[in-house]
């Protein structure tokens, strides 16, 4: 579809040859290990701890630089005022001591040090940010100039002109011009899906994917053990899935990219999802949401206890809502930690740890361990079983604001999944405050749509559609008004001809009032919530979007889109 070389631009790809990952431990070695640090602690008389059931913390970590740490096996893991907490494989070792003298020289506070296994060192170093790892930056960072996103778009188009024949480019060359063109045009995802005679190249953009450019199959497969190489991954495994990451940098900022590698019937196919570290969080009110849920939401932040859940699908915002959330209810006298999978947004003043079940730090461990660290606040990023749900929904009845996300098609279907997943309906009753359902609409490009007459078969449609909401939402008698336009996209330069630039939220929002608790109670089905929810002034997903389209934010092919009308 669109864009070829950047001129000048010669990176060395030896690093393709010779990368191999060290075998991980078997659950006997953990095992071992674990048994040999306790036998340390005792002959120490220090205490025994195991690191990837704690919630490490970022800028304890920096007190010690990796470096350090990796060299004496010494790590400060905790740090509150004066209570500083570190631990080490060998405490008794001088260069451990030095380390810890050093702590007490620059905070004034001797650090209370515990005993751990090497199995936990490397937990500890592999929770160190990926730019502390070392001056010349990490390995697995991938450097983009800043004026190649200015000519992306022409550089894959000369890319696109020879397909078929050979490209002067090196693995490295191209998977930079593919990425400076995702970050040109906005987009999230980056799919590489090989067929019987090429590689074909697409862009997620605004929630969909673009074709951008086909590729010979010799070319994708040096492109594929490129991205294995800065990924980290096995270049000679390509029978089972593989996950890992890496960083593009342009100037000072830097993209986290993660990469999933999964096996097909004709080649891996590979998708590459962009994070940018520098997206903002946004405010409540820029999230989409009509004035009566923004206010149903914003008087459920004030609480103090119960939980709040955000529901839809995988990338219908779930993430960037609660994000949004917890920025608006943090405040310096709370304690705020979240569990992700993975991190998304950096908050300022969330402690953020991330799920690594390899290494045993799961949902539901690691929420026991947050437990145990007296927050006010906790995000789980996701109720993926009972055990999570239930320590998740005893924690919001016992003293904490829980935030968390389920996979649910609406709001009212929250209920009945934290039901089948076995939550006592007395505890799930009063345990929750808010469920938001909601999905993502793209927003027209204000440079190129077109206005359009409505026929009289699309005022009806809408108009059934529409029965039952609240008159303050919207008036029927604007669908019988001759004058009455919707827009439509077209496509242009500055949205990629899309005809779309940006998205935004449609929501169904709820909170859980008398009615709807003595419903959950007695076990009522889905649709009775549902009436009940619509009553108290919910309106559904397929409403929320057609509200926009009245308002010209969105279209009508967006409704049928992501609706399930």
């Amino acid at each position: 579809m669109l864009f070829g070389i950047v001129e000048g631009m010669r990176l060395e790809d030896s690093e393709e040859r010779g990368a191999a990952m060290t075998a991980k431990l078997s659950a006997l070695e953990i095992q071992q290990q674990e048994r040999l640090a306790q036998r340390r602690a005792r002959k120490l008389s220090l205490p025994y701890m195991e690191l990837f059931a704690f919630p490490i913390e970022p800028a304890a970590l920096s007190l010690v630089p990796r470096a350090t740490a990796q060299a004496t096996g010494a790590v400060v893991f905790y740090k509150r005022g004066r209570d500083i907490r570190a631990a080490a494989v060998n405490p008794a070792d001088t260069k451990v001591q030095a380390v810890l003298a050093d702590v007490e020289r620059r905070l004034g506070t001797l650090p209370a040090v515990s005993v751990i296994s090497e199995h936990s060192l490397q937990f500890a170093l592999s929770r160190y940010p990926r730019e502390s790892r070392g001056p010349s930056g990490p390995r697995d960072e991938l450097p983009v100039a800043a004026d190649l996103l200015t000519r992306a778009a022409a550089e894959l188009q000369r890319v696109a002109a020879a397909a078929g024949g050979p490209l002067s480019l090196s693995p490295t060359e191209l998977l930079t011009i593919i990425l400076a063109g995702a970050l040109q045009m906005r987009a999230t995802d980056i799919h590489l899906e090989p067929g019987q005679t090429a590689v074909q190249l697409r862009y997620r953009i605004d929630g969909v994917l673009q074709p951008i450019i086909t590729l010979d199959l010799d070319m994708g497969q040096k492109l594929l053990s490129r991205i294995k190489v800065l990924a980290q991954l096995k270049l000679n495994v390509h029978a089972v899935p593989q996950d890992g990451s890496f960083v593009v940098r342009v100037g000072s900022e830097r993209t986290d990219v993660r990469v999933s590698v999964l096996p097909g019937g004709v080649g891996e196919y590979i998708v590459l999802r962009l994070l940018s570290r520098r997206d903002a969080v946004l405010s409540l009110d820029a999230l989409g949401m009509k004035a009566r849920d923004l206010a149903v939401v914003q008087a459920e932040l004030k609480q103090s206890t119960g939980m709040i859940l955000s529901t839809g699908p995988t990338g219908s915002g779930k993430t960037t809502t609660i994000a949004t959330c917890l920025t608006a209810v943090n405040q310096p006298g709370l304690k705020v930690v979240s569990l992700e999978d993975p991190i998304e947004y950096r908050l300022a003043g969330v402690e953020q740890t991330e799920v690594d079940a390899p290494a045993g730090y799961t949902f539901a461990a690691g929420l026991r361990s947050i437990l145990r660290q007296d927050p006010d606040i906790i995000f789980v990023g996701e109720i993926r079983d009972g055990e999570t749900a239930e320590t998740s929904v005893h924690a919001a009845l016992t003293g904490h604001l829980v935030f968390t996300t389920l996979h649910t098609n609406d709001a009212p279907g929250a209920i009945l999944r934290l039901r089948e997943i076995g939550l006592a309906l007395y505890v799930l009753a009063p345990a929750i405050n808010l469920v938001i359902a909601q999905r993502l609409v793209r927003v027209l490009c204000p440079d190129c749509a077109k206005s359009y007459r409505p026929d009289a078969r699309l005022r009806e449609h809408i108009r059934d559609v529409m029965a039952g909401v609240d008159r303050t939402f919207f008036d029927p008698s604007v669908l019988d008004d001759p004058a009455l336009r919707f827009r439509k996209s077209s496509g242009c330069r500055v949205c990629v001809q899309t005809g779309f630039r940006g998205r935004t939220g449609v929501f169904e929002v709820f909170s859980v009032h008398d009615e709807i608790e003595q419903l959950i109670l007695a076990g009522a089905d889905v649709s009775k919530i549902r009436e009940a929810a619509i009553r108290s002034g919910m309106t559904t997903i397929a409403q929320d979007a057609y509200l926009k389209v009245l308002d010209g934010i969105t279209t009508v092919e967006e409704v049928a889109r992501i609706s399930e009308e």
